[in-house]
């Protein structure tokens, strides 16, 4: 079967499942994860996107089609077959070779677009919400008179019905789970799928039935229950119900026949990634995945602040400026006040972002907040793109970094000054001891930003700089902070780091960082050899560390989190 057939076999195997039970299901395996329900997904090759999919083909077809409540294992065995032909047929695709190509060149071009492929359409958001919630926060806030005067709403608006969405799918989850006296009263209305205790059985055998059984048998049979809710289930003090109808408006769907049929069909894709909320047409809505919605929501106001070319050139000078001030942020919570911070500075008549002296060391950084387009599917073309799009953003961070550093290592002084060529301030060189490059980017281009060896031409003798997103940037810093480790731990990283290019084999930098910090990775040892690679458990320090306190401004559930008395969803 083609790639078109395969689709639309599954797009119609798929649609006979009910939607409102489809969802909270795939949305609980979600969280399951392989390790947990490896009977239904430790044969996907890539469970998290593979599922959103599915459900993206559910609301994508005629809800009359939905009348199935429970998986056949026949049936969920072909599902999970197509699934990972449909992913095998893209890759066949990239791989496909021609007598005539130049085996060195096609391999040299696969190597690039196959992993930034895979990548781009497997790997979904990997930050924490309140990351994504106070990026929302401090950068849309700035242009809340468009929004008030257009919508009668401001940014605080969508992460108050964020947060409340949030807490009530938690409070759901807390009382089917473990804690029967926080349910709402009338908890049985939000599912349509009869179970329970059979009320025709003998008195002595009811009452042996423990307390909560039916709570949890129902559940356990319809997971959505937790996700549903009345719009006036999100009203607090200051969000309004006509607030939350607006903002619901913006993020929420039916279900209905749509043309969305391809993984990795895009503009318009996937309709829960922009539209994560299902309008059950009776009154109720559901959330499929609750972190989703606040990235929809960076992904609407994005969208509606560069409408016009003023808001747009606001907005990308905004969006530059908090990035950098993020950065220094971090340093300053991390290095303490024994730091010297210079931000948009010149050198030479060149423009630079950042550079932070502590002690004997230089950290020069460069911030960039390019967006990564979507790659072609030629994978001739898709090189060509992939390659535009890291010049300008590494490649360019790249060569301005390296302006500093070659002064740095020539034991020249280096000129600081503004905007206007006043000098702010000229450092005798001779006392810095080391620098490092680190290039700080919204986006992450995977496995070529993580061995610059492919598509970075650096000078001879230099050094590779570190490449990293400035979510993971965030993550590994405010986990080192929690763990008592102190600058020269990261100095020691970055020496390590830049002796990893042309040899890691890593999609995900906090693989690499969290084998560090674990020691899972021991530097001496993949000095000698000739690649490495990293091992998704090597992560697993920052949710552990998250789960205990990060460090997050505003971060969530402390108290909670810190007493250990509940379960998260």
């Amino acid at each position: 079967m083609s790639l078109k057939e395969k689709s639309e076999q599954l797009k119609e195997l798929i649609s006979t499942y009910d939607a409102q039970w489809l969802l909270g299901d795939l949305s609980f395996l979600m969280h399951c994860g392989p390790e947990r329900a490896h009977d239904q997904l430790g044969q996907l090759s890539s469970p998290m996107r593979q599922l959103y999919y599915l459900a993206g083909l559910n609301v994508s077809t005629n809800k009359n089609n939905g009348h199935d409540y429970v998986y056949c294992p026949a049936k969920w065995a072909e599902i999970v077959r197509l699934l990972n032909e449909i992913e095998i047929n893209y890759l066949e695709q990239l791989l496909e070779f021609d007598e005539n190509d130049d085996a060195i060149e096609w391999k040299k071009i696969r190597d690039v677009v196959v992993p930034s492929f895979l990548s781009y359409f497997n790997v979904g958001p990997l930050n924490f919400e309140e990351q994504i919630i106070n990026w929302v926060d401090d950068l849309f806030t700035h242009f809340d008179d468009h929004l008030e005067k257009e919508f009668g709403i401001k940014t605080n608006d969508f992460i108050l019905f964020y947060e409340s969405l949030d807490r009530v799918v938690q409070n759901n989850f807390q009382g089917h789970t473990s804690n029967a006296e926080i349910l709402r009263e009338n908890w049985a209305d939000y599912t349509n799928i009869e179970s329970g205790i059979d009320h025709s059985l003998p008195a002595f055998l009811k009452e042996s039935i423990p307390k909560d059984f039916e709570i949890m048998s129902k559940f356990m049979i319809d997971y959505g229950m937790k996700d549903r809710f009345y719009p006036k289930e999100l009203v607090t003090e200051n969000l309004s119900l006509d607030t939350i109808n607006k903002i619901i408006g913006f993020i929420s769907i039916k279900r209905e026949e749509r043309a969305f049929t391809y993984y990795t069909e895009t503009n318009p894709g996937n309709p829960l990634y922009d539209f994560p909320i299902l309008n059950l047409e009776n009154g109720i809505y559901q959330v499929f995945e609750v972190k989703q919605v606040i990235h929809s929501i960076n992904n609407w106001l994005e969208k509606e602040v560069t409408k016009t070319n003023d808001r747009l050139d606001k907005y990308l000078k905004l969006k530059g400026n908090l990035l950098e001030n993020n950065i220094i942020d971090l340093f300053k919570k991390f290095f303490g006040n024994d730091i010297i911070v210079f931000e948009s500075y010149y050198s030479n008549g060149c423009e630079q972002d950042v550079l932070v002296i502590w002690q004997e060391y230089a950290f020069i950084i460069e911030a960039k907040g390019y967006n990564l387009r979507e790659p072609f599917r030629n994978p001739e073309k898709a090189f060509v793109r992939i390659k535009d799009d890291f010049k300008k953003s590494i490649g360019y961070g790249y060569e301005q970094t390296s302006r500093i550093e070659s002064i740095i290592f020539q034991n020249e002084p280096l000129i600081i000054q503004d905007h206007q060529g006043k000098i702010i301030k000229t450092i005798d060189t001779n006392t810095i001891k080391d620098c490092f490059s680190i290039i700080v980017n919204i986006n992450s281009f995977g496995l070529v930003q993580n061995d610059l060896s492919y598509l970075l031409n650096i000078k001879e003798e230099d050094l590779y700089p570190w490449a990293v997103k400035y979510y993971d940037l965030e993550i590994f810093i405010l986990t080192m902070i929690a763990q008592g480790k102190k600058p020269h731990f990261f100095i020691d990283f970055l020496l390590f780091r830049e002796n990893l290019h042309g040899k890691i084999s890593c999609s995900d930098e906090l693989e690499i960082c969290g084998g560090y910090l674990s020691k899972k990775i021991n530097p001496k040892g993949v000095k000698y050899v000739d690649t490495f690679k990293t091992e998704p458990e090597y992560g697993d320090i920052f949710d552990d560390q998250y789960r205990k306190t990060m460090g997050f401004k505003n971060e969530k559930n402390l108290y909670i989190k810190q007493s250990g008395k509940y379960m998260f969803w």
